[in-house]
C-alpha cells in the first residue's frame, strides 16, 4: 500500500457497559484487515461504575501506541465529551448513546455538525429483547462509519462469543446488524478500511509472557492476583489443559515466590509475579534465591506508587527498587523490554539465564504495555531449551560440592533425591557443600564466586540498540514502554522525510550495558532522558554506570502514558 492508511477509534462509558470487550474486538478487526493494531485500555480501581475507554489505533505502516487526534469517538454517555475534548477535533466524528439523554443544544453547540445520535440500548432491546449487546451494536455503527470488511466482523462476533451458546451469538448479530443500519441512515462512512493479507498475531504484553513462559518450559507459576501482573495469572491458569503446567494462585505474595523457589529447587522451571506493593513483599525471598542460587523468573508489573497508589494505572517507577531489592551483595538480571514483541523474546531468555546462572531475572514492565493490545509478527514457538549444569551423574562417594567455586561462578546442581546428588541448602552462607560456615575463608570464596557470574552474564544480555536515523538533532533515551511512544513519533517524522530525532531504547538495565550504551551515546548530538517517573530513575542508574550527561528530559508520572504528539510538540518547542 503506497499511501499509510489510519484509523483512530476510541469508546467511553462505564464499567459494565462492555467497552473493553468492545475495543478488543475493534483491534481483532483492524488486525484482520492486515492493518498494524495498538488497543490502550484505560479504567479506574472501583468495584463497579467509573468511567472507562478502550481506544484502538490501527495503520497500514506502524501502530505501536495510542494517539490524541480521534477519528471516531463512541460514548455510552455525557461524561464522554468532559473526559476527551482534548482529543476531539473538527474532524472527529462523535457518536452518542442517545439513551442517556438529550444533549444542550447550547453547550454542544460547536460540536454539532460532528455529533451523531444512536439510542444503542433501546435499539438493542427492540431486536434482541435485552439491552445486553448494546456494545455489538456499537461495533455495528463504527463498521459502516469505518468500511470495515462485514465478513470479518461477522465471524470476529461468532469467534469472541463462541462459548456463550448459538443463542447469545444471533442476538449479537442482529445487535450488530440493528446498529450498523442505524448508522446507515445518518450519513456517508468517514473511511474506507483497507484488506491485505493478515500476517500478523495480537497479543498483550501480559500474555506475549505467558506464551513465552510456556514455549521456554515454565512448568510451575505461583502468584496473589495484583493489578496489572493479574492477567498473567489468567493466561497460565487457562493453559494448565494444554501444557504439563501448574498455576497456584497463592495465599500472599511471600508464598507465591517460596512456592515457585520451592518448585524450582525441586527441579522445574518456575516463575513468579506481581506489582510493586505486592513485589515488596517478595524481597526477602529474592535474598534467599540468591544465596541458595536457585533459578528464578520473576515479573514486577509496574503501576503508579507508592503504596497503592493508582491501583490501575501506569508508571515506571520501580527501577531504583528492582535493582536493589533483597539485602547484601546479590546477582541480578533486570530485563526492561518494550514492545510485546520484544516481552516475548525477553521472556525467554530470562529463562535461559536464570537456570544457566542460578539466579533470580526481573521482566520489569508496565501497566500501559501489560494490559494493552499490540500486533506483531508470529514468534517461533517451538524451542530447545536443554537444562544448564543439571548434573547426570555424582560421584559415588558422596564428595558431590553443590556450591563448588568453578572459574565461571557457576557450580553443578543436582535436585532432591538425585543419586548421590545429596546437597544442604538454606539461607546460611556456607561452604562449597552447602554446610553453613561463618569461616572467612569460604565466606570470601562464595561471595567471589557468586559475583564472577556476573562477568558471563554481562556477555549474554539483551544490548541497547537504536531507533530511527542514524543521526539526528535529538536522541531520545528510554528503557521500557515508552518505546513503543518514541518509536511512534519517529515514524510519523519519516512520513514528512524529517529526521530531527532517533531513540536508544534500553532493553536491558542490569547489569547495565556500558560499552554499547556509551557507544550509542557518544553518535548523539543532543541526548534527553524520556521516563514515566518523578525522579529520572533510568537517568541516575546510567549516571552511576558512564559518565554520559544528558541535555534534558521529560518525565510523566500522573498515571498516563506519553503521547507521540506531547513528545512532539516538546521538540518543537525546543528545537533551536
Amino acid at each position: 500500500m503506497k499511501t499509510t492508511f489510519t484509523l483512530n477509534w476510541k469508546i467511553a462509558g462505564q464499567a459494565g457497559e462492555g467497552v473493553m470487550v468492545i475495543s478488543k474486538m475493534m483491534a481483532k478487526i483492524c488486525k484482520r484487515h492486515g492493518l498494524q493494531a495498538f488497543n490502550y485500555l484505560e479504567y479506574p480501581s472501583l468495584i463497579k461504575g467509573g468511567h472507562q475507554t478502550g481506544q484502538v489505533f490501527a495503520s497500514s505502516k506502524q501502530a505501536s501506541c495510542q494517539k490524541k487526534d480521534l477519528d471516531i469517538l463512541v460514548t455510552f454517555n455525557k461524561n464522554g465529551f468532559k473526559e476527551h475534548q482534548d482529543e476531539i477535533t473538527s474532524k472527529t466524528l462523535i457518536i452518542y448513546n442517545s439513551d442517556a439523554g438529550p444533549l444542550d443544544k447550547k453547550e454542544y453547540s460547536h460540536l454539532t455538525k460532528n455529533i451523531v445520535e444512536i439510542p444503542f440500548r433501546s435499539l438493542t432491546k427492540e431486536k434482541t429483547g435485552s439491552f445486553n449487546a448494546a456494545n455489538i451494536a456499537v461495533l455495528g455503527a463504527s463498521a459502516y462509519f469505518l468500511g470495515f470488511n462485514l465478513k470479518i466482523v461477522r465471524k470476529i462476533i461468532r469467534d469472541e462469543f463462541a462459548g456463550k451458546g448459538e443463542k447469545i451469538i444471533k442476538d449479537d448479530l442482529l445487535a450488530f446488524k440493528a446498529g450498523f443500519a442505524f448508522a446507515k441512515k445518518l450519513g456517508q462512512p468517514l473511511k474506507q478500511t483497507p484488506q491485505v493479507e493478515d500476517d500478523q498475531i495480537l497479543l498483550t504484553g501480559n500474555e506475549a509472557v505467558g506464551l513465552a513462559a510456556i514455549a521456554a518450559g515454565v512448568q510451575f507459576y505461583s502468584a496473589y492476583p495484583m493489578t496489572p501482573a493479574t492477567a498473567l495469572l489468567h493466561y497460565l491458569a487457562s493453559q494448565q489443559e494444554n501444557y504439563p503446567l501448574i498455576v497456584k494462585h497463592s495465599e500472599d505474595e511471600i508464598g507465591a515466590i517460596n512456592h515457585a523457589l520451592g518448585a524450582s529447587f525441586a527441579g522445574v522451571r518456575a516463575m513468579t509475579g506481581s506489582s510493586g506493593g505486592g513485589f515488596a513483599l517478595m524481597a526477602e525471598s529474592v535474598s534467599f534465591a540468591s544465596m541458595a542460587e536457585i533459578p528464578l523468573v520473576i515479573l514486577e508489573a509496574q503501576r503508579k506508587g507508592p503504596a497503592t497508589g493508582l491501583p490501575t494505572w501506569t508508571e515506571q517507577a520501580d527501577l531504583s527498587f528492582v535493582l536493589t531489592a533483597g539485602h547484601g551483595d546479590l546477582q541480578r538480571v533486570v530485563f526492561t523490554p518494550g514492545t510485546v514483541a520484544e516481552h516475548f523474546e525477553l521472556t525467554i531468555k530470562a529463562f535461559y539465564l536464570a537456570e544457566k546462572y542460578q539466579i533470580p531475572v526481573f521482566i520489569l514492565s508496565d501497566k500501559f504495555i501489560l494490559e494493552s493490545h499490540q500486533t506483531m509478527t508470529q514468534p517461533e514457538l517451538k524451542h530447545n531449551h536443554p537444562r544448564q549444569n543439571m548434573i547426570k551423574s555424582a560421584p559415588k562417594d558422596s564428595s558431590f560440592r553443590r556450591y563448588k567455586a568453578t572459574k565461571t561462578g557457576v557450580s553443578p546442581r543436582s535436585i532432591p533425591g538425585q543419586k548421590y546428588g545429596l546437597q544442604l541448602t538454606n539461607s546460611y552462607e556456607h561452604d562449597e557443600f552447602g554446610f553453613g560456615t561463618e569461616e572467612i575463608t569460604p565466606t570470601i570464596a562464595q561471595v567471589d564466586k557468586r559475583t564472577r557470574k556476573m562477568d558471563s552474564i554481562a556477555k549474554e544480555i539483551a544490548q541497547p540498540y537504536l531507533v530511527g536515523p542514524k543521526e539526528a538533532e535529538t536522541t531520545f533515551v528510554c528503557w521500557g514502554s515508552t518505546i513503543n511512544v518514541v518509536s511512534q513519533l519517529i515514524h510519523q517524522q519519516s512520513l514528512s522525510k524529517k529526521k530531527t530525532v532517533n531513540a536508544i531504547h534500553l532493553p536491558t538495565m542490569w547489569p547495565f550495558p556500558k560499552k554499547e550504551f556509551t557507544r550509542l551515546a557518544k553518535l548523539a548530538k543532543k541526548l534527553v532522558m524520556v521516563e514515566g517517573n518523578q525522579s529520572g530513575q533510568g537517568e541516575r542508574l546510567i549516571s552511576q554506570e558512564t559518565e554520559v550527561v544528558f541535555t534534558d528530559r521529560i518525565h510523566r508520572y500522573d498515571g498516563r502514558p506519553f503521547y507521540a504528539e506531547d513528545l512532539q510538540s516538546w521538540l518543537e518547542k525546543n528545537s533551536k
